[in-house]
């Protein structure tokens, strides 16, 4: 692969379709490829059978396709959740999980090497920010493990999440494009109503959801409901405080008309209170909202330790039938092999 070689994967259809033209094939052409680069999820330019073989050399020696290492991969033995570690080409690793459920097959995506965020109770943070992910590196993920998938299980990808590693609203112009292509009819077609794009509260991402007009689905890390708790739990709360976050939300959904889905990590000694679960309730009740209420997962790095199973049930009760929240207690998948919420990290070293 040569330096001043093109990388297929980065180039939506328009940009695809100006490439071919530019190295003198046809515009046509360009479509026919998108399919076989998205749709089709081939890895080798030789595999384009409708295109010529003169068109394939040229195509060959002015672009590549680009994928992923499968460094590690592991298997849940309780409810065969699968994880899956990628070896990037600068030597970082990203980690990737499919989560399988009757009427869905849902891939949890990185947008980032690291996390900047560094909330508190999660591992992403711990080894700090690298970088953010390439629209390639977004992709592959989804082709890599849709290959497999289909290969073994003869099943598909229906829903894709970025709530893997990385706050993807600090990426989101290589989201965005990533989620375009995920959704173009002539590739995968996976419905933006079938991505769910996740934030720790990033105002000026949910703000360019809303200029460009995507209609993915919005969830919110919210954690706490006070700005003293949630500063200690998401740092970024400080520059995005939660009077603020709640003014965009309202705009959000007012303009959209979209419920919101919140997350709320349950801490022991910390957010399970009945004054937790009240002002949450009153939070909640602004909003057409989903709360789906996480166990914390266990972190080696820090003291955080999850609620005794009475506290649990006692707290989603409450909100459910006291309080009236749409509320969902999250079954967690994948936490015998560190795959669940909070438990992702850069498992292995450049």
């Amino acid at each position: 692969m040569m330096e001043s070689t093109t990388n297929l994967l980065n180039l939506n259809l328009k940009e695809l379709e100006d490439f071919i033209v530019s190295i003198g094939m046809k515009k046509f052409n360009g479509k026919q490829i998108f399919d076989w680069l998205h749709g089709k999820i081939i890895r080798n330019i030789d595999d384009m059978t409708n295109i010529s073989k003169k068109n394939r050399e040229l195509l060959q020696s002015k672009s590549y396709i680009p994928f992923l290492n499968v460094v590690k991969h592991k298997t849940s033995k309780i409810d065969y959740t699968e994880k899956f570690v990628f070896k990037l080409e600068d030597g970082n690793t990203i980690e990737t999980v499919l989560l399988k459920h009757k009427e869905r097959n849902t891939l949890c995506i990185s947008s980032q090497v690291g996390c900047p965020v560094k909330c508190s109770f999660c591992a992403t943070g711990l080894d700090g920010f690298v970088r953010n992910l390439n629209v390639h590196e977004i992709l592959n993920q989804v082709y890599t493990v849709q290959r497999r998938f289909f290969k073994s299980e003869g099943k598909n990808i229906t829903n894709v999440v970025f709530m893997g590693m990385g706050e993807p609203m600090l990426n989101i112009e290589n989201v965005i494009k990533a989620v375009d292509i995920l959704s173009d009819e002539n590739g995968m077609n996976i419905s933006k109503r079938r991505i769910t794009i996740s934030t720790s509260g990033i105002i000026p991402g949910i703000e360019k959801l809303l200029q460009e007009k995507i209609p993915v689905e919005l969830a919110i890390s919210l954690h706490a409901i006070t700005n003293e708790k949630r500063d200690a739990l998401i740092p970024i709360n400080r520059k995005y405080p939660l009077e603020d976050l709640y003014t965009i939300l309202n705009e959000y959904q007012k303009i959209t008309k979209r419920r919101i889905t919140f997350e709320y990590v349950l801490i022991d000694k910390l957010n399970v209170t009945q004054s937790d679960a009240d002002r949450l309730a009153e939070f909640m009740h602004s909003f057409d909202h989903v709360l789906n209420l996480i166990p914390y997962n266990p972190v080696p790095g820090n003291d955080y330790e999850r609620p005794a199973p009475e506290k649990i049930k006692k707290f989603y009760n409450y909100l459910l039938n006291e309080r009236k929240v749409n509320v969902t207690l999250r079954h967690e998948k994948g936490s015998d092999i560190d795959g669940a919420c909070g438990q992702l990290r850069q498992s292995i070293k450049k």
